[in-house]
């Protein structure tokens, strides 16, 4: 399984988390930067990395609390998308 390592240490925003993200999908360039469109990119198959994936989050504990929030409502895309699919897909906050 491709495991993808994010590094939350030092985000400010959800930009960061895209900047991040969406490169190590494989992401086209014209990708939208908000849940809507992460998880219609999860569903449609449009990044170059299919399932079986897993992105492993680290330093979280240090976000602010809409951060935090935001990675909440990230970890509920990656469930949907997996329990909707049965796709092997995990979000993972370590």
């Amino acid at each position: 399984m491709k495991v993808i390592r994010l590094d939350a240490t030092g985000w400010r925003s959800s930009e960061d988390f895209y900047s991040e993200l969406l490169p190590q999908l494989g992401a086209p360039a014209w990708h939208g930067r908000n849940l809507n469109a992460l998880e219609d990119s999860l569903y449609g198959g449009i990044n170059e990395v299919v399932p079986p994936f897993k992105v492993e989050l680290r330093g979280a504990q240090g976000l602010q609390p809409q951060l935090r929030q935001f990675v909440s409502e990230v970890t509920a895309v990656f469930d949907n998308v997996r329990r909707d699919t049965q796709a092997d897909i995990v979000f993972e906050i370590i």
